[in-house]
């Protein structure tokens, strides 16, 4: 039983660090991405967020980066602009937005953090995404 959880635990450690390489010296992942989980903007002015890889299927809960958060409406005037530290999945906006048509998100630098070990994964470029509002 000891050993079957072991090989258990190895196997879990490495698939989540396969997407990660050492170079020179520090960790790079260009495979992460901002998903959008929920979205209540037009009715309440809230929106959850969290980083992904690629897939897109799970959040990877121990990552986290501040972004810039941008509302656009159809015409794309700026409704509303803030930021946010990532360390919570939710945003709440100082009001509704039923205009809203889609945000923009950009992460403030070309790096996360590894919250459990304080290591900057690093990407080639800042995380961004423009999500269309259903």
């Amino acid at each position: 039983m000891r050993f079957s959880l072991s090989i258990f635990f190895i196997a879990f450690w490495s698939f989540n660090l396969s997407a990660q390489e050492l170079v020179d010296g520090r960790w790079v992942d260009d495979n992460l991405q901002f998903i959008v989980l929920e979205q209540y903007l037009k009715g309440k002015g809230e929106i959850y967020i969290c980083l992904s890889d690629s897939a897109g299927e799970v959040c990877i809960e121990n990552l986290v980066s501040g972004y810039e958060l941008k509302v656009f409406d159809a015409q794309d005037n700026l409704l509303w602009e803030g930021f946010a530290s990532g360390r919570r999945k939710g945003v709440k906006l100082p009001q509704a937005y039923p205009q809203a048509h889609y945000i923009t998100l950009k992460a403030f630098k070309p790096w996360v953090v590894n919250r459990r070990t304080g290591n900057k994964i690093h990407q080639a470029k800042a995380i961004e995404l423009k999500y269309t509002l259903p």
